[in-house]
Protein backbone atom coordinates (compact mmCIF):
# COMPACT_ATOMS: atom_id res chain seq x y z
CA UNK A 1 0.00 0.00 0.00
CA UNK A 2 1.49 3.50 -1.23
CA UNK A 3 -1.17 5.62 0.28
CA UNK A 4 -4.86 6.06 0.41
CA UNK A 5 -6.37 9.55 -0.82
CA UNK A 6 -10.00 11.03 -0.90
CA UNK A 7 -11.88 13.38 -3.19
CA UNK A 8 -15.67 14.08 -3.07
CA UNK A 9 -16.47 11.07 -1.40
CA UNK A 10 -14.38 8.91 -3.54
CA UNK A 11 -11.51 6.64 -1.81
CA UNK A 12 -8.33 5.90 -4.44
CA UNK A 13 -6.27 3.39 -2.90
CA UNK A 14 -2.75 3.31 -4.66
CA UNK A 15 -0.85 0.18 -4.54
CA UNK A 16 2.44 -0.96 -5.23
CA UNK A 17 2.54 -4.99 -6.89
CA UNK A 18 6.21 -6.05 -6.47
CA UNK A 19 7.21 -9.15 -7.91
CA UNK A 20 11.22 -10.17 -6.51
CA UNK A 21 10.81 -13.45 -8.63
CA UNK A 22 12.04 -15.05 -11.87
CA UNK A 23 8.55 -15.55 -12.76
CA UNK A 24 6.28 -13.47 -14.21
CA UNK A 25 2.68 -12.65 -11.92
CA UNK A 26 -0.67 -12.84 -14.11
CA UNK A 27 -3.59 -11.24 -11.93
CA UNK A 28 -6.29 -13.26 -12.33
CA UNK A 29 -8.54 -11.43 -9.88
CA UNK A 30 -8.18 -7.74 -7.62
CA UNK A 31 -11.27 -8.10 -4.74
CA UNK A 32 -12.20 -5.49 -2.40
CA UNK A 33 -14.58 -6.87 0.33
CA UNK A 34 -15.31 -6.28 3.92
CA UNK A 35 -15.35 -8.90 6.52
CA UNK A 36 -15.87 -10.28 9.98
CA UNK A 37 -12.73 -10.09 12.02
CA UNK A 38 -13.10 -13.41 14.01
CA UNK A 39 -14.93 -16.44 13.63
CA UNK A 40 -16.62 -18.29 16.09
CA UNK A 41 -16.95 -21.83 16.14
CA UNK A 42 -20.03 -22.87 14.17
CA UNK A 43 -20.68 -19.19 12.83
CA UNK A 44 -20.85 -17.97 9.29
CA UNK A 45 -18.38 -15.30 8.29
CA UNK A 46 -20.21 -12.60 6.83
CA UNK A 47 -18.32 -10.47 3.84
CA UNK A 48 -19.46 -8.21 1.69
CA UNK A 49 -17.71 -7.73 -1.69
CA UNK A 50 -16.63 -3.96 -2.60
CA UNK A 51 -16.92 -3.13 -6.20
CA UNK A 52 -14.20 -0.82 -7.87
CA UNK A 53 -15.58 2.28 -9.74
CA UNK A 54 -12.45 2.62 -11.39
CA UNK A 55 -8.71 0.63 -11.41
CA UNK A 56 -6.01 1.97 -13.29
CA UNK A 57 -2.77 0.48 -13.65
CA UNK A 58 -1.51 -2.51 -15.36
CA UNK A 59 -3.72 -5.29 -13.98
CA UNK A 60 -2.68 -7.68 -16.59
CA UNK A 61 0.53 -8.87 -15.48
CA UNK A 62 3.76 -8.00 -12.87
CA UNK A 63 6.92 -8.89 -14.69
CA UNK A 64 9.54 -11.23 -13.13
CA UNK A 65 11.75 -8.49 -11.39
CA UNK A 66 9.70 -5.26 -11.40
CA UNK A 67 6.70 -3.33 -10.03
CA UNK A 68 3.14 -2.06 -10.95
CA UNK A 69 1.65 0.85 -9.16
CA UNK A 70 -2.47 0.35 -9.48
CA UNK A 71 -5.04 2.95 -7.95
CA UNK A 72 -8.35 1.92 -7.64
CA UNK A 73 -11.23 4.02 -6.51
CA UNK A 74 -14.02 3.35 -4.18
CA UNK A 75 -17.28 5.10 -3.16
CA UNK A 76 -16.59 6.37 0.76
CA UNK A 77 -17.18 3.83 3.48
CA UNK A 78 -16.35 2.92 7.07
CA UNK A 79 -15.72 0.03 8.44
CA UNK A 80 -17.38 -1.04 11.91
CA UNK A 81 -15.33 -2.00 15.22
CA UNK A 82 -15.41 -5.86 14.58
CA UNK A 83 -14.57 -5.89 10.56
CA UNK A 84 -11.52 -5.20 8.31
CA UNK A 85 -11.57 -4.31 4.75
CA UNK A 86 -9.68 -6.86 2.73
CA UNK A 87 -7.64 -6.82 -0.39
CA UNK A 88 -6.90 -9.75 -2.52
CA UNK A 89 -4.69 -10.40 -5.49
CA UNK A 90 -5.04 -13.71 -6.91
CA UNK A 91 -2.63 -15.28 -9.23
CA UNK A 92 -3.78 -16.89 -12.89
CA UNK A 93 -2.67 -20.53 -12.77
CA UNK A 94 -0.65 -20.32 -9.48
CA UNK A 95 -0.45 -20.56 -5.46
CA UNK A 96 0.98 -16.49 -5.07
CA UNK A 97 -2.21 -15.10 -3.56
CA UNK A 98 -1.54 -11.49 -1.63
CA UNK A 99 -3.92 -10.24 0.66
CA UNK A 100 -3.83 -7.49 2.71
CA UNK A 101 -5.96 -5.77 5.66
CA UNK A 102 -6.97 -2.67 6.38
CA UNK A 103 -8.95 -1.06 9.44
CA UNK A 104 -11.46 2.06 9.96
CA UNK A 105 -8.05 3.81 11.75
CA UNK A 106 -6.58 3.38 8.20
CA UNK A 107 -9.44 4.57 6.15
CA UNK A 108 -9.72 7.48 8.32
CA UNK A 109 -5.87 8.74 7.64
CA UNK A 110 -6.95 9.07 3.92
CA UNK A 111 -5.39 12.34 2.43
CA UNK A 112 -7.20 14.93 0.81
CA UNK A 113 -6.25 15.41 -3.00
CA UNK A 114 -6.06 19.46 -3.26
CA UNK A 115 -8.83 20.65 -6.21
CA UNK A 116 -7.10 21.65 -9.58
CA UNK A 117 -7.58 24.65 -11.06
Amino acid sequence: MIGIYIKDDIIYYQLRIKNNSPINYGIEVLRFYIRDKKKGKRTAVQENELKPLHVAGNMVQVKSFTQNVIVVALDKFTIPDKKFMGIQIMEKNGGRHLMMKLNNKDILKAIPLPDLK
